[in-house]
């Protein structure tokens, strides 16, 4: 399956998807307040099944004539979301469904068959030179540019809207996109953290522009001018696009500097191992720094792209002390503290630096608990130059061992 996502061209068509939008927001509060009364009522949950039956007989009556806007399955699939909701109440311990207003609804799904795709003329295309395409929903044309081909038989299509009154649509084929590329014969430890991004295990590291903390000025000014303004303005509502906009920024910025690095990183190895980390732990300690660096969505990135080119993205476990621990005779020292960057290890007085040293443990022990091979540190003049896995290891050469 793939998944690609085209911006629609501003017309001023999209006020029906917004309208229709806004409907599937309405249908969606209302059986939040349907499923709070049964729940009140008969003490236990509503189903999928009674909600979906209750929508059909609200449709046919005349106050609700305009829910018949939106194809049926939209509707349906909003009520599927929201049973989901509701089950994993008792599952995953989560809060039941609260109300949202209607113009924060956010997406609108459609079966494949539901949305038809057709090429306008030839001349028709934007100033990046993409031919420009048109999609039917709800019985309406949009245009689009057409910047990645579709290949595969279109599943389904999801349409959202963002802070800016942008709309989206995210195309899912039934394609699998694979880039072969030669192998490396390389493996690599990476080290998270929060002063460099990554550190490989060759010495190699990777900065972060920290790209929430460069717009916070701007985020500033703009969270002042906007509560200086009246509610309900249009001031006011000028004032929070512009809030939208920055974050929106900040957002772009850093997902094209995460596909980028895993890109780079794909390229330079064929297996890559990380530590498998407390991320909302680290949050408590270190708040925004560590969302503004966003590790987790950059792994899934990584995976993805690893994937596609055949690559391998292993996890170790989290309480094996790969920080503590010298690289070189694998002594402990105990009283290393999270302010010491550099340290000489007490056994082999060795000089090693704390995220380096991290990454060719975490190297050493992906290696160990995954059988790949054998480490080989080469030590020269009481440093670590490099490591390597050998080349006939059985993961370096397989195509289904992915985290």
């Amino acid at each position: 399956m793939r998944n690609t996502k085209y911006k629609l061209f501003y017309d001023k068509s999209l006020k029906c998807i917004h309208n229709d939008l806004n409907i599937c927001g309405i249908v969606r509060n209302h059986f939040v307040g349907l499923s709070r009364r049964y729940h009140r009522r008969y003490g236990k949950s509503l189903s999928y099944n009674k909600m979906s039956a209750h929508l059909t007989k609200l449709k046919k009556l005349e106050k609700y004539q305009h829910w018949n806007i939106p194809y049926a399955w939209s509707l349906q699939n909003v009520l599927k979301r929201l049973g989901q909701s509701i089950r994993e109440i008792k599952t995953l311990g989560r809060g039941r469904p609260r109300f949202k207003a209607c113009k924060k609804h956010k997406g609108m799904t459609f079966d494949g068959t539901q949305a038809r795709i057709e090429k306008l003329l030839d001349g028709q295309k934007n100033e990046r030179k993409h031919p420009t395409y048109r999609i039917r929903l709800n019985g309406r044309w949009y245009r689009f540019a057409l910047h990645r081909e579709i290949k595969g038989e279109i599943t389904q299509v999801q349409v959202t809207r963002d802070a800016l009154g942008d709309i989206y649509i995210t195309v899912t084929e039934d394609y699998s996109e694979v880039i072969p590329e030669p192998k490396t014969g390389n493996a690599e430890g990476f080290d998270f953290g929060i002063k460099d991004f990554l550190t490989g295990s060759d010495g190699k590291r990777y900065t972060s522009p920290m790209f929430y903390k460069q717009n916070a000025n701007k985020l500033a000014k703009a969270q002042k001018a906007h509560s200086r303004k009246v509610k309900g303005s249009h001031n006011r509502e000028r004032e929070r696009k512009n809030i939208a906009r920055i974050h929106k920024k900040t957002e772009n910025q850093r997902i094209d500097h995460h596909w980028k690095l895993a890109i780079e990183l794909c390229g330079q190895s064929d297996i890559m191992f990380f530590e498998n980390l407390n991320l909302e732990g680290m949050k408590r300690l270190w708040g925004k720094q560590v969302s503004d660096l966003a590790f987790g969505e950059f792994v899934k990135k990584l995976k993805h792209q690893s994937k596609k080119r055949i690559r391998s993205v292993l996890k170790i476990g989290r309480w094996i002390p790969t920080t503590k621990c010298c690289s070189v005779c694998e002594d402990k020292n105990n009283e290393l503290t999270l302010a010491d960057r550099e340290w000489t290890c007490p056994s082999c007085h060795t000089h090693l630096d704390r995220d380096h040293n991290a990454a060719i443990n975490i190297l050493k022990e992906g290696v160990a608990s995954f059988g790949l091979g054998v480490v080989r540190p080469i030590v020269l003049l009481g440093e670590i130059v490099g490591t390597s896995v050998e080349a006939s290891s059985p993961l370096l050469h397989s195509t289904n061992a992915f985290a």
